[in-house]
C-alpha cells in the first residue's frame, strides 16, 4: 500500500509467487533462503528500485526495498524481526571516498587552482561524498543482515558497518521510509502536491520520522508554506541527532554556522557542506581569493562528478551564476555541453 501500486493486491500475489514452500524455522537460515531465491529469480542491487512493483519489473532492489522485502517475507513466516536505518555507514564505498577526498585536497598533486572542470566524461559511481541512511535488517538476538549484494555470492550477509548513526525500528516505521523516498522523486518532478501528500501519511504513520520532516520543510519552503515548513523544522530540531546529516539539516534551516562546521566535522568529505563552507559563505563576505574559490569549488565539482548519489550537471546549472563568476561563463558552456546526448540519469536515487 505504502508503494503506490495501482493493484496491491496482485502486486503482493506476484511477490508472494516467487517464494515457494515453507522457510527454515531459524531466523538466518530463513533471511539467507529469501535472498537466495531472489538472486536465483534474476533480482540484483538496483539503487533505484524501491517500490515493491518497481523491484517486481526491474527484477532488483536498493537496501530499503529488499530489506522490506526479506522481512516481509520472514515476519509472514512467523519470524520476529527489526530493521537498522544505519546513517552514512563506514563500509568499503565511504573507507574509499575518504581516501580520494584527501587525494583531491592534496595541496601537492591534488586540484589547485588551474585544474579544469569535470564534464561528462568523468562521471563515475566510485564514492558518496554524501551521508545516506541504509536500510538493514536486525535478526532474533540482535543479529545483523545484509538483504543486498545479491550478485556476490561471497558477502557477507551477517556483517554490518559501524556508521554515524543507528536507529533501530519496526516494519510499520521503516515503511513510512518509502512514502519519503517517493515523495523526494515526486518534488525532484516538480509534483509538489503529491509529495507533500506522502510526506504527511508517512508522518502520520511515524512522527519520529526524522528525514521525512527535512523533506516536509525544503518542499513546503519551495511552495511557500511558511507555517508548515516552520512547524517541520522544529518537530526536526526536537528530535535532534548528532550526525553530518542532522547538523547539515540545521545549519541549511537556521543558517548557525556552528551547525555546518558540526556537519563537516563529522564528514568533512559532504560535497554540499564543504561548498558551502569554502565557496558560498567566503563569496557573500568577500573574503576569499580569485584563486582559492576556484580550487574549492572544483574540488567539489570532482566530488560530485565521481559520486554515485549526487548529479554534476544538476550542479552546473543550478549554480550556473556561481560558476560563472568564478570561472567564466564559456568554461561553464563548455562542461555543460559535454552532457548533450550523454544519456545519464539526473537525477540519480539518493540509495
Amino acid at each position: 500500500m505504502v508503494s503506490g501500486a495501482p493493484d496491491p493486491q496482485g502486486c503482493a500475489q506476484e511477490a508472494r509467487s516467487l517464494l515457494s514452500g515453507r522457510l527454515p524455522d531459524e531466523p538466518l537460515a530463513a533471511a539467507t533462503r529469501v535472498k537466495r531465491i531472489l538472486a536465483r529469480s534474476g533480482f540484483r542491487d538496483d539503487a533505484l528500485a524501491f517500490t515493491l512493483p518497481d523491484m517486481l519489473a526491474r527484477r532488483g532492489g536498493n537496501c530499503l526495498g529488499l530489506t522490506l522485502f526479506v522481512g516481509a517475507a520472514l515476519m509472514e513466516h512467523g519470524h520476529d524481526v527489526r530493521f537498522a536505518l544505519r546513517l552514512d555507514p563506514f563500509d568499503d564505498v565511504h573507507d574509499a571516498g575518504v581516501e580520494r577526498f584527501q587525494e583531491l585536497c592534496d595541496p601537492d598533486g591534488g586540484v589547485d587552482e588551474g585544474s579544469r572542470l569535470p564534464g561528462a566524461r568523468d562521471c563515475t559511481s566510485r564514492f558518496r561524498f554524501v551521508p545516506v541512511e541504509h536500510a538493514s535488517l536486525v535478526l532474533p538476538g540482535g543479529q545483523p543482515f545484509e538483504p543486498t549484494g545479491l550478485g556476490d555470492p561471497d558477502a557477507d550477509p551477517e556483517w554490518a558497518p559501524d556508521s554515524e548513526a543507528v536507529r533501530e525500528v519496526d516494519f510499520a516505521r521503516i515503511a513510512t521510509m518509502v512514502l519519503s523516498e517517493r515523495a523526494k522523486s515526486a518534488a525532484r518532478e516538480g509534483a509538489v502536491r503529491p509529495a507533500l501528500r506522502l510526506l504527511l501519511r508517512a508522518l502520520r504513520a511515524w512522527p519520529g520520522n526524522r528525514e521525512a520532516l527535512g523533506e516536509m520543510w525544503r518542499v513546503a519552503r519551495a511552495c511557500r508554506r511558511d507555517r508548515l515548513a516552520s512547524a517541520a523544522a522544529i518537530a526536526y530540531v526536537d528530535i535532534g541527532g548528532d550526525d553530518s546529516l542532522y547538523w547539515y539539516t540545521r545549519y541549511l534551516m537556521t543558517g548557525d554556522e556552528a551547525c555546518l562546521a558540526g556537519a563537516l566535522e563529522r564528514l568533512p568529505s559532504y560535497a554540499e557542506a564543504y561548498l558551502d563552507q569554502h565557496v558560498r559563505l567566503p563569496l557573500t563576505r568577500g573574503s576569499e581569493e580569485p584563486g582559492a574559490l576556484r580550487r574549492h569549488l572544483a574540488i567539489v565539482a570532482w566530488m560530485i562528478a565521481e559520486s554515485e548519489i549526487l548529479d554534476l550537471e544538476q550542479l552546473y546549472r543550478r549554480d550556473a551564476r556561481l560558476f560563472a563568476s568564478v570561472f567564466s561563463q564559456r568554461q561553464l558552456e563548455t562542461v555543460l555541453a559535454s552532457f548533450a546526448g550523454s544519456g545519464r540519469d539526473v537525477p540519480r536515487s539518493q540509495r
